[in-house]
């Protein structure tokens, strides 16, 4: 008879639940079998199956099954080895029947037939199995590291042997260790489970971290007031539960926050292919850089607007501590202008606009658009160009600066979408966030660098003794040449591009095949488009001209602007807007009808008379201070702007108050980024009108040409009399 390929015939061996049987006959229903101990059973066909054992194929009864065949091989062959001990014992064969008996079998003193006693059987065994075990290497070596106390078998064992066999068979002869399963947290009662969950709930970034100990604890406090006294826990199997839910948490506060959040994760990307879909956040530099106005070390913030489909940075500004809202427009004015940089071997240019000439002319005259091509060859020298485009849409977090309500209208202005995160989930902006530990390779490579905590921060970091800092618009100019030469250069791996999911692209090659796809997204530049990102105030001209906060602006439109009729640039009264940086007090702009649609400026009479960083901040102080001395009626003979310039002198004298400090040092830092970018548009507008426009004036030319001589000033002498020079 053939049963699955192994043929069953008069003698075969088949593994019965007491040990081996052999075939004494076999019928149309079954074979029957004589056992260890002679006893003959009939045995059904389907009772029998056949599992693969030693390399061969071997019979076995239904019985076993699925137990045996789940066991591991050494577990099988050990309880076969107890068996055969046992049987020869017994029977003196080691397979229990004399019809299956080996080579020299039966030997003295095993069996019935030497007629000695049980007890002197299974000493002898005993002996034989201490000599076999002597020459045991792997026995000797578990002996030597300490894990066996010595080779013998004692009687004992045996005994345990033989008795185990003839309750349970085959079953009783495996090791227990070996076949002990791993109890799962279902046998955990749920009322325990119920509590552990209700304890941990409150670990979601919310409340600090605690030890495991002090979560058993509290535990153990819920159990008992709720009058959990009958409670029957297997205590390591409850240990190892809260051990994994302890960790499940994550190691931190942080982690804790991270763990709540994921999951209410989004499990597909956005499909965005529009290089203008935009993401924004600020982050504090991990490096410290220098103050020049205090002389001291202080700490910048980041401002980063990043291309979320083709990863490349678009803007990077540096700016104070505490960014504002227009330092954020301001970004984002860099995000719509290209610009390049030059590298001629070990000389490298900052980031220059390229733009200009673009735009859209409706005269006679040609269209003139510039598109700068973008460099994606691997050698350095050369122009590297910092790609800008139309934004679409922005992601931002809810801080105040990029809810604030002039981003909104600017934002409102440009047709571009505001898409908020959910409160309390940074991984919504999670690309510009990554973006932020890329910035570790540059901030590591300069001086300066304190690390991402105070547990990385090193005991002399930010001592100029130790190390020369860079200043903010250093800091600047080296992230420039990180993204341009290092950032944009190199793979990204989450650039992926459908059908070439294993290629390695760069953010700039990435920007070349999506514009291919767009066409084109850069808006057309012009010298004034930095006044579309600067809020307007609305304002009347009196007859020294246009006052606001205190300072009177004046210039030549001035006069073609106070004959206009009331209503003329809004219907409810006669004022006229005027563009405003608050970065620098020192000028106000006009753009209408009446200038062509080209802006003008407005200087502060008193520019030339205050050497001080003019931003709102320190004009708002200085108002402060004269409110604190009794207002301007205290020193009659001094005029409101008299008393001003005197208030801003008096605040930038070295101040005692850290505070003030570093309110002062942030203007610094303000006005001289708007300075640069005034600079920039005026720039522009000589190279599209061809001569310097008498109206804007870029910086301060009389300054410079006092900076740049070398004539010996006397410290001594006499300071101009205020009342003198005039208002």
């Amino acid at each position: 008879m053939t049963i699955a390929g192994v043929e069953l015939s008069l003698g075969s061996r088949i593994l019965m639940p007491t040990g081996p049987a052999v075939v004494m006959a076999i019928d149309r229903h079954g074979p029957a079998v004589k056992g260890a101990l002679g006893d003959v059973e009939h045995i059904r066909w389907d009772r029998l199956v056949v599992q693969k054992s030693g390399g061969g194929e071997q019979v076995t009864h239904t019985a076993l099954e699925p137990w045996w065949s789940s066991l591991a091989q050494s577990a099988r062959n050990q309880a076969l080895v107890r068996l055969e001990v046992v049987l020869v014992i017994l029977t003196s064969y080691a397979d229990g029947c004399p019809e299956l008996a080996r080579e020299g079998e039966p030997h003295y003193p095993y069996g019935d037939g030497f007629g000695l006693p049980l007890t002197k059987r299974v000493e002898a065994m005993a002996r034989q199995l201490s000599q076999e075990n002597a020459g045991d290497r792997v026995l000797a070596w578990r002996v030597m590291s300490g894990e066996l106390k010595d080779t013998n078998t004692s009687a004992t064992t045996l005994w345990n042997w033989i008795k185990a066999w003839r309750r349970h068979g085959l079953r009783g002869l495996v090791d227990r260790r070996k076949t002990k399963g791993k109890q799962g947290w279902e046998v955990l009662d749920a009322r325990f489970i119920r509590i552990v969950d209700e304890e941990l709930a409150p670990f979601d970034g919310t409340v600090s971290k605690v030890n495991l100990i002090e979560i058993e604890r509290r535990i153990h406090v819920r159990l008992k007031q709720d009058g959990i006294t009958d409670l029957q826990l297997p205590q390591r199997l409850a240990q190892q539960y809260l051990s994994q839910r302890y960790a499940a948490l994550g190691s931190t506060a942080r982690g804790h926050k991270g763990v709540k959040m994921r999951k209410r994760r989004g499990f597909d990307s956005y499909p965005d292919i529009h290089p203008g879909h935009l993401a924004v956040d600020v982050t504090r530099a991990d490096n410290l850089v220098w103050d020049d106005v205090h002389s001291r070390a202080f700490s910048v913030e980041i401002i980063t607007f990043i291309s979320v489909p083709t990863r490349v940075v678009v803007a990077c500004r540096v700016v104070p501590r505490s960014a504002t809202a227009i330092d954020v427009a301001m970004a984002l004015y860099d995000v719509m202008r290209p610009f390049s940089m030059v590298v001629n071997g070990t000389t490298i240019d900052d980031f220059r606009w390229c733009g200009i000439p673009a735009s859209l002319d409706f005269s006679p005259h040609p269209l003139v658009a510039h598109k700068p091509a973008l460099k994606t060859d691997r050698s350095l020298d050369g122009v590297h160009v910092k790609p800008g485009v139309t934004p679409k849409s922005i992601r931002a977090d809810n801080g105040a600066i990029f809810i604030s309500t002039h981003l909104r209208e600017v934002l409102r202005d440009l047709g571009v979408d505001l898409l908020t995160s959910r409160v309390g989930h940074p991984t919504d902006n999670a690309h510009v966030e990554r973006w932020h530990d890329t910035l570790q390779r540059a901030y590591q490579a300069i001086p300066g660098f304190k690390g991402r905590n105070v547990q990385e921060r090193g005991r002399h970091v930010g001592m100029t003794a130790d190390e020369p800092l860079l200043t903010a618009r250093e800091l600047e100019q080296h992230l420039h040449r990180f993204i341009a030469l290092d950032y944009h250069r190199n793979k990204h791996d989450g650039i992926k591009i459908p059908g070439v999911e294993d290629g390695k692209f760069s953010p700039l090659e990435a920007f070349d095949m999506l514009s291919v796809a767009t066409g084109r997204i850069l808006v057309p530049q012009h010298p004034d488009l930095i006044y579309q990102f600067l809020p307007i105030r609305w304002l009347s001209i009196g007859n020294a001209g246009v006052t606001y906060k205190g300072l009177t602006y004046d210039g030549p439109v001035v006069d073609e602007l106070r004959g206009l009729r009331p209503g003329t640039f809004r219907a409810e009264d006669s004022k006229i807007p005027f563009f405003y940086d608050p970065r620098d007090r020192t000028r106000l702009w006009h753009r209408s009808a009446i200038t062509n649609d080209r802006v003008v400026e407005l200087r502060w009479r008193h520019a030339g008379l205050v050497d001080a960083p003019l931003t709102d901040v320190v004009v708002q102080r200085a108002r402060q201070l004269i409110k604190a001395r009794g207002g301007n009626n205290v020193l009659s003979r001094r005029g409101t702007m008299h008393e001003i310039i005197d208030a801003i002198g008096e605040l930038t004298t070295p101040p005692s108050v850290e505070e003030w400090r570093t309110q002062l040092g942030a203007a610094a830092l303000r006005h001289q980024q708007a300075l640069i970018d005034h600079c920039e548009a005026a720039e522009a507008r000589v190279l599209v009108d061809g001569q310097p426009d008498s109206n804007v004036v870029p910086l301060r030319p009389a300054r410079a040409r006092i900076r740049e001589s070398a004539t010996v000033v006397d410290v001594d002498e006499v300071w101009p009399d205020y009342d003198d020079v005039g208002d």
